[in-house]
């Protein structure tokens, strides 16, 4: 199962949206994630297969491990599914 989480400065606006936005896009294309919502200061991103965030929080994020999804229109859930769908293709 992969391990996603998504990150804001707080963990609970942007985050959490992008969380369940997430979350419903990977059930319906029936991969599975646990998909957990963070906040910047607080999160390891390297004990997660995939972190999704905007551009200002990824620039201050130093993964080795995990990948980045850059998305700066929290809405643009097309966007958000050619990530989801380009970067776990190979984890599962």
């Amino acid at each position: 199962m992969l391990k996603i989480v998504t990150v804001c400065g707080a963990g609970v606006g942007s985050s959490m949206m992008l969380r369940l936005f997430s979350q419903q896009i990977l059930d319906e294309e029936g991969i599975e994630a646990e998909v957990e919502a963070s906040d910047i200061g607080s999160v390891n991103p390297d004990s997660y297969d995939l972190v999704i965030t905007t551009s200002d929080f990824a620039d201050a994020m130093r993964a080795q491990r995990a990948r980045i999804i850059r998305i700066d229109n929290m809405m643009d859930k097309v966007y958000l599914r050619e990530q989801l769908l380009v970067n776990t293709k190979d984890l599962i």
